[in-house]
């Protein structure tokens, strides 16, 4: 797997990227302070060599890692924490919300990916390709709920911003002396050949509403993502927008499937990864499935039986059929 050489994004903040597949990036990040360094979560099982390139271009040493910050709990931003903690030392903060996944991976795995084995078996092979990825269990040292925050010594201080939507427990984290933000997967990818995914749409919608506000309040210079190049906080700005856009459009084609004819949770997730142009994966089936409750909270919608929906009107009666 290619990957860049590590970069000094800003003083004390350095990242490395490690290319998972032909269309997905991710970035690793080392923010570091006059007392320790600490790890912005901990990629997969075989993303060590990289963060082992990381801290050695940032002279950070295994007794200078203090803390393995964890944005959420997906296989991918996790992989790596089980050794480097056992090696170095240093404690996993993380969200309550994701210590569940973080030290249980069967219960990771099983609702992650295996959530619905009667649409997506739970079968020996995807379990081959999966299990490979997770890693090790990791116990959590230290939750942290919003405004929370990490000190590496001097003016470098780690805050931690709640932004579920993407899954229920999401951490960015907001280093004030540099004005910069690093994030997980609260902005999702929009263009790739499967869904990103995101289990609460609602939440997704107020999270980035609330970057773009701190953004702008806090004077944000930097952002730092995890599947996206670093970028200034203007061309953030345009990046929220484009998100925002995209999650219109996933929110449209979802109940754009249902009429008066009771339609099934497989059938609205096919038609919508064939309509979006997406691989029909269970990232996708759970993000459907989302859309679908939360368009029945709204009054949008009308669960009729077991995964069954209907579109209701503004008025809360059945819409039209087509013809």
């Amino acid at each position: 797997m290619a990957c860049d050489d590590p970069v000094e994004l800003v003083p004390g903040v350095w990242q490395i990227r490690q290319q998972l597949s032909e269309e997905v990036p991710l970035y690793l990040h080392l923010v570091v302070g006059p007392e320790g360094a600490a790890l912005v979560d901990g990629g997969l099982p075989f993303s060590l060599p990289w963060i082992e390139r990381l801290m050695a271009a940032a002279g950070v040493g295994e007794d200078d890692l203090r803390f393995l910050l964890n944005t959420h709990a997906h296989h991918d931003h996790i992989g790596a924490f089980a050794e480097l903690r056992a090696r170095t030392g240093a404690r996993v903060v993380a969200d309550p919300a994701a210590v569940r996944w973080i030290e249980d991976l069967e219960v990771n795995l099983r609702e992650f990916a295996l959530h619905r084995p009667d649409i997506i078996a739970d079968s020996p092979q995807l379990r081959a390709e999966l299990a490979p990825t997770f890693g090790r269990p990791c116990h959590v040292d230290v939750t942290i709920t919003d405004g929370g925050a990490v000190r590496l010594g001097g003016p470098v201080v780690l805050e931690a911003v709640r932004l579920p939507g993407h899954v229920e427990g999401e951490l960015g984290w907001l280093e004030r002396s540099s004005r910069t933000l690093l994030l997980g997967d609260i902005v999702t990818g929009t263009s790739w050949s499967f869904f990103h995914g995101h289990l609460l749409p609602l939440q997704l919608r107020r999270s980035l509403r609330r970057l773009r506000a701190l953004t702008l309040d806090e004077g944000v210079r930097l952002v730092c993502l995890a599947h996206y190049a670093s970028r200034t906080a203007a061309e953030f700005l345009d990046l929220l927008i484009e998100v925002e856009r995209y999650l219109d459009q996933v929110t449209d084609t979802v109940e754009g499937a249902l009429d008066a004819t009771p339609r099934s949770l497989t059938e609205v997730w096919r038609r919508t990864c064939a309509q979006m142009g997406r691989i029909e994966e269970f990232r996708g089936l759970a993000m459907v499935q989302a859309h679908l409750r939360e368009a029945v909270a709204a009054g949008r919608a009308r669960c009729v039986g077991p995964d069954l929906y209907v579109a209701l009107r503004s008025d809360g009666r059945p819409a039209a059929s087509p013809l």
